[in-house]
């Protein structure tokens, strides 16, 4: 199922005169999103109530975010994680049907801008996924744009509840697919995180993505990715101090491009100042609860990150929002882990009788009575999307070099920065 061909169009660019307009800038529905839906099953029932499941959150995300730049381009497919899209059975968990992997989502590519004249003072380069720089002020040459904006994958195995009309009721034992779908697409804008275990190996570090390859049959190291524009704004909470300028420190290792077999490597970055930097992260990480947080642009707004005490799940901690501060909260759809036999209307409802401080309400006509919460608004205006109260487009240089993506050859093997989704029973 293919949405036909890809052509942007463009919002005319706003200046400080033309901030009050940035509603009628802004594009919605199919204008701010395109998708090509892919379904690999054979209940062709199921493939029409999953596509039109994620238009709907397509179109719900146009509501609150102002897209200047559209149509975001998206591949999405449904398909069997058990028996087609990872054979070695990783996704499946036939012996556990109850922690089957609903889906997974990413940034197709993310390129490495930075800003003009910021006013934090910060000019180093960080990734943004494409979707977001799209919508930015780009004063440099615009770079080549890859075919997709997000590629997001779902699995068909879960017993999935589609929404069709008002009376449908989910049942105990079913995933709201339009949840989950939102979910995902929020990952694919750019709230993703770069921070992992060193090379997903068992060692206790916590660092930025480095670049690995393989090279004359032997794994190498070519320095590191610069961090995703969200790690920009990860703050410790005790300190307020940020976590970007301890990656830096990490970074500073072996950071020339030169290709490096990676076993002298690791034995020096085990004896290296920015070895004993990343033991920090890993152990802050791991310490508990309330360890990281990002701050509003507005600096009155505080959101707590996804931690857990002795433990550190890449794709789940410091890519979600705090699941135990947010549960029962307008702040539902970011958190980890997704309960079953509820729907997102469920949860706004839920959400409607919590507690909310003067902060969080100051800009409820945005969000009220949908999945998007204040934190999680807030968030997506840190990292740089345009919404009604902070419409302005940030101004950006995108620097010389290809987009971060995958590619799999002799010489490079980059691995997808990814964020997957588990089914959970409460």
């Amino acid at each position: 199922m293919s949405a036909g061909p890809h052509e942007y169009e463009t919002a005319d660019t706003i200046n400080k005169s033309e901030l009050k307009n940035e509603e009628e800038n802004s594009l919605k529905g199919n204008a701010a999103f395109q998708i090509d839906f892919n379904c690999k099953i054979k209940d062709l029932k199921i493939c029409k109530k999953a596509e039109a499941n994620f238009s709907k959150a397509a179109n719900a995300i146009s509501e609150v975010l102002v897209i200047y730049s559209g149509p975001i381009l998206i591949n999405a497919t449904l398909i069997s994680f058990c028996e087609l899209a990872h054979p070695d059975g990783s996704a499946c968990n036939a012996d556990d049907p109850t922690r089957r992997k609903l889906g997974q989502a990413y940034p197709y590519s993310s390129y490495p801008a930075k800003a003009v004249d910021p006013e934090d003072g910060d000019t180093d380069a960080y990734l943004y996924p494409q979707a977001l720089l799209r919508q930015l002020n780009i004063v440099s040459d615009l770079p080549d744009f890859q075919s997709y904006d997000i590629t997001a994958e779902f699995n068909a195995d879960v017993n999935w509840y589609f929404e069709e009309d008002e009376d449908d009721r989910i049942d105990d034992d079913q995933h709201d697919f339009f949840y989950v779908a939102t979910h995902e697409l929020i990952h694919g804008l750019g709230f993703i995180s770069s921070w992992r275990t060193l090379l997903d190996m068992q060692f206790e570090y916590l660092t930025p993505r480095a670049k690995v390859g393989v090279a004359r049959g032997e794994d190498i190291i070519m320095g590191w990715y610069q961090m995703q524009i969200f790690d920009k704004y990860i703050q410790l909470n005790k300190t307020g101090s940020y976590l970007k300028d301890m990656g830096k420190k990490i970074m500073s290792y072996e950071n020339t491009g030169e290709m490096i077999k990676q076993d002298p490597w690791l034995e020096g970055f085990h004896l290296s100042e920015s070895g004993q930097v990343a033991q920090e992260v890993y152990d802050l990480a791991t310490s508990g609860k309330n360890v990281f947080s990002i701050k509003s642009l507005d600096n009155d707004l505080i959101t707590y990150l996804q931690t857990i005490k002795s433990k550190f799940v890449a794709g789940t901690c410091m890519g979600h929002i705090d699941n135990d501060e947010y549960t029962n909260k307008p702040d539902f759809l970011l958190r980890p882990y997704v309960p079953k036999g509820e729907d997102v209307d469920d949860l706004i409802e839920k959400g409607s009788f919590s507690y909310l401080s003067k902060e969080e309400k100051k800009h409820k006509d945005l969000w009220n009575k949908t999945a998007f919460g204040p934190h999680l608004l807030s968030i997506l205006e840190t990292i740089g999307w345009p919404t009604k109260y902070h419409p302005e487009r940030r101004v950006v240089e995108v620097l010389n070099g290809g987009p971060s993506r995958f590619t799999n050859t002799t010489w490079n093997v980059i691995i997808i920065l990814f964020v997957n989704l588990y089914l959970i029973l409460f």
